[in-house]
């Protein structure tokens, strides 16, 4: 279900930027740390980071190539699709949810806040844009906003990154020696 989410969350005719998600579906060149056979949800467009679906797996996941480090590079953000979505609703973006793993409650909390409260020369257009698909994406899904810190922050808390599967670059890289 979560792929077949995937396809038809890309085929929406909306501003998918202005929820902070670059080229959601396209392959990318992997980085050091994404894991072998992931699929592209998309990106945010800073220090790598991006959003993938796993082989045989419907949760969607965060890789952090830039904060992370082994065992925090690649972190589940939602059980599927369709979670990780009402989740970008609460959120209203998708950029506080990649970061939900470093932060405490209260500075995730102040973060949503600033941002709803963020205001500058021209933003009207902008902001007009993103409700506009905020609204098209939970109408498309049938989809409420639902607050994502602390699922997000338990999924994490619970998850065996031992399943992950790297290419050789990743061991060389990181100097570790490659699991067999």
């Amino acid at each position: 279900m979560t792929r077949e989410d995937l396809s038809r969350f890309c085929a929406l005719e909306i501003d998918f930027e202005s929820i902070g998600l670059l080229e959601p579906g396209v392959d990318q060149p992997p980085y050091f740390c994404t894991p072998v056979g992931a699929e592209y949800v998309g990106r945010l467009g800073c220090d790598g980071v991006h959003f993938v679906l796993l082989p045989g797996d419907e949760r969607v996941f965060c890789v952090d190539p830039a904060m992370g480090e082994p065992g925090t590079y690649v972190l589940p953000v939602a059980e599927d699709m369709r979670q990780f979505l009402s989740f970008v609703l609460y959120c209203c973006d998708v950029g506080p949810i990649a970061q939900i793993w470093w932060l405490e409650e209260e500075r995730f909390r102040q973060l949503l806040e600033e941002d709803a409260q963020a205001r500058w020369p021209g933003c009207e257009s902008f902001l007009a844009q993103k409700e506009s698909t905020l609204v098209a994406i939970g109408e498309a899904f049938g989809l409420t906003p639902a607050d994502s810190y602390g699922p997000v922050r338990a999924f994490q808390a619970d998850f065996d990154p031992g399943i992950l599967r790297f290419s050789d670059e990743y061991y060389d890289v990181l100097g570790l020696e490659r699991k067999t």
